[in-house]
C-alpha cells in the first residue's frame, strides 16, 4: 500500500468520525425537551411575555380529558335512514338500527328495484364501538341511479367478502344520487 493510499484512508475515517461527533452534538442540542417555553400574550397595544413551566407536577390533578360523545351501535330489527345525495364515492348515513351485534353495511346499485353490484362496505361492531356515519365506495355512484342499503353477517375474518358473508334481509333503505 502506498503511502498517499493510507493518507486517503486515514483522511476519510477522521472525515466519518468528524461527521459521526457534528451528528451527535446537533441531535444533543436540537432534539432535548425544552424546560420552559416562552408564549408572548397580546393585550391591547403591549406584548407581555408569559413564562410557561413545562416540568412534570408530582401532585395528582383532576382528569380534564374531554369527554367524546361516542354514537352507539343500536341493535334491532334493522333499518337505515338514508336520503338522496349528491353523487360521489361517500354514502352518508343519516342514522341506523343493525341487524347484529357485528357484521357489515353496504351499498348496491339498484336499478329497476333489483339488487346489483355492491359499491362498497362499512364494517359495524358494538363490542368495538364501531358506528359507521358513511360508507366508502370502491365504485362511485352516478347521478339519477338509485342505490339500496343493506346488512351482511361478519365471519371473524374482519374482512368483507362475499364467500363468506351473507346478506342479512333485503333491502333496508334506498336512495337516488343527485
Amino acid at each position: 500500500m502506498s503511502e498517499q493510499e493510507k493518507q486517503e484512508g486515514q483522511k476519510t475515517v477522521v472525515s466519518f468520525i468528524a461527521g459521526l461527533l457534528i451528528g451527535g452534538l446537533l441531535v444533543w442540542v436540537f432534539g432535548g425537551t425544552p424546560e420552559e417555553v416562552v408564549a408572548p400574550e397580546t393585550e391591547g397595544e403591549d406584548t407581555v411575555e408569559v413564562v410557561v413551566d413545562t416540568t412534570e407536577d408530582t401532585e395528582e390533578t383532576e382528569d380534564t380529558t374531554p369527554v367524546v360523545d361516542t354514537p352507539e351501535l343500536e341493535v334491532g330489527d334493522g333499518a337505515v335512514s338514508v336520503t338522496n345525495q349528491a353523487a360521489g364515492s361517500v354514502v352518508s348515513l343519516d342514522g341506523a338500527t343493525f341487524p347484529t351485534e357485528e357484521g357489515w353495511v353496504a351499498v348496491r346499485s339498484y336499478p329497476n328495484g333489483q339488487l346489483g353490484s355492491i359499491l362498497g362496505a362499512a364494517r359495524y361492531s358494538k363490542a368495538q364501538g364501531l358506528v359507521p356515519s358513511e360508507v366508502q365506495l370502491l365504485a362511485p355512484t352516478s347521478a339519477g341511479r338509485d342505490y339500496a342499503v343493506v346488512f351482511f353477517s361478519e365471519d371473524g375474518d374482519r374482512e368483507f367478502n362475499l364467500a363468506n358473508d351473507v346478506q342479512i334481509g333485503d333491502v333496508f333503505g334506498t336512495f337516488t344520487a343527485q
